[in-house]
């Protein structure tokens, strides 16, 4: 598979961002800085590292293809990481497993990914839940406001409380979890500046769906459920007066030129998860099935770090240089924002209950790991995936 360089990588000229994060976690708000905090991670993907894992690959067969399909476009950034990630899974497997990729909604739409694994199209596809909130009932509580700092440290939780809390309800529509692909925290980009609660309300502001749209509702604005692609043009012809978005992203659907304002309250992240087929996955021997855990865990967190974490540092100070404005709260403004979204999660909870979902003491183990993961560096969370891979997310021979 061709080599890519991560994207991010060449961007990373040192500057520092006009204003720090109001969830500012263990990555600093200085691209140099956050460079090096991520150095692990950018080394993982540029495949220089001496150590990926125990894969000892006994496997002596042809090499088997693992088909992976997206609706993001091939030259996209995202897209070129995971191309490199690829390259690891291939460097992992001793060349046993070799990648296909088809990109640009040519097997299927943003919506369309799990159907896609499900029927045979693809091998992997992400498959994100918030488009189809109403299929689950426990992966909700992943996105409810003020849980995470950062993407690596939503991922990482993730991971962790999957096989007790979420891998009944994922696996029932056939598919397993290739990884957790959580984005980095949101933030308001919009065209007049938002610098207090007042300002928000009453606002017409795009949302991913699911409980997203309910912490958006909870601000007394009016959330309007929108693919991420359909929000330039939207915020073009006024249907919408913001978008609240993560910056990793933003840069790519090119909001800056839209929104003239990004207001900080990073207040939520948004799940994303990659399905993986079941039959490929089952056919595979034992040593590749090892392979294929080890790398999807290392993935999930070199995604998280280095795309959303630092990409998006990378991409804020892009903007800024083009005329974007960051506008950050105090505490105090920022408190009224949590005091306005906290019923969310207590609403979230008891209805979870009612359905059969162990949501009190979910809450508790989500909280437990990101206090965990938070006290961590991004180089020592991705260390950790290394050397120490979850278990339990596959049924293994």
């Amino acid at each position: 598979m061709r080599k890519t360089l991560l994207a991010t990588t060449s961007l990373a000229i040192g500057l520092a961002l006009a204003a720090g994060s109001a969830m500012a976690g263990d990555i600093s708000t200085q691209v140099d800085e956050a460079k090096k905090e991520t150095q692990v991670v950018l080394d993982w993907l540029d495949g220089k590292l001496d150590n990926y894992g125990k894969n000892e690959v006994s496997y002596d067969g042809d090499p088997i293809i693992f088909r992976s399909t997206s609706h993001i476009p091939a030259v996209s950034g995202l897209a070129k990481l995971q191309i490199q990630g690829f390259d690891n899974l291939e460097r992992m497997s001793n060349g046993k497993i070799k990648v296909e990729t088809t990109w640009s909604q040519s097997v299927h739409g943003v919506r369309e990914g799990r159907k896609a694994v499900r029927t045979g199209l693809s091998d992997q596809a992400p498959c994100f839940s918030l488009y189809t909130a109403r299929d689950y009932n426990a992966v909700g509580g992943l996105g409810l406001p003020f849980l995470f700092n950062n993407a690596h440290e939503a991922v990482a939780t993730a991971e962790h409380i999957y096989p007790k809390y979420l891998k009944d309800e994922f696996e029932r529509f056939q598919v397993l979890l290739m990884r957790s692909a959580h984005t980095g925290p949101y933030h308001l980009y919009n065209n007049k500046p938002v610098r207090t609660l007042e300002d928000v309300k009453g606002m017409k502001v795009r949302a991913g769906g699911g409980v997203h749209a309910q912490i958006i509702g909870a601000l007394d604005a009016t959330q309007v459920s929108m693919p991420g692609a359909s929000a330039y043009t939207a915020m073009q012809r006024g249907t919408i007066d913001a978008i609240h978005f993560n910056d990793a992203a933003a840069l790519i659907f090119k909001l800056h030129e839209v929104a003239k304002y990004r207001t900080e309250n990073g207040f939520n992240v948004l799940t994303i998860e990659y399905c993986m087929s079941k039959d490929w996955f089952d056919d595979l021997p034992a040593d590749l099935q090892n392979v294929v855990n080890n790398w999807g865990r290392q993935m999930a967190i070199a995604e998280a770090a280095g795309f959303y974490d630092y990409g998006g540092l990378v991409n804020v100070a892009k903007m800024q240089e083009q005329g974007l404005e960051t506008i950050t709260m105090s505490d105090e403004e920022l408190g009224k924002w949590k005091s306005a979204v906290a019923d969310v999660e207590a609403a979230w909870v008891a209805d979870a209950e009612k359905k059969g979902v162990p949501a009190t003491e979910m809450m508790k183990d989500i909280r437990a790991n990101a206090a965990k993961f938070k006290a961590m560096s991004a180089n020592d969370v991705m260390l950790d995936a290394i050397n120490n891979p979850v278990q339990g997310i596959y049924d293994m021979k």
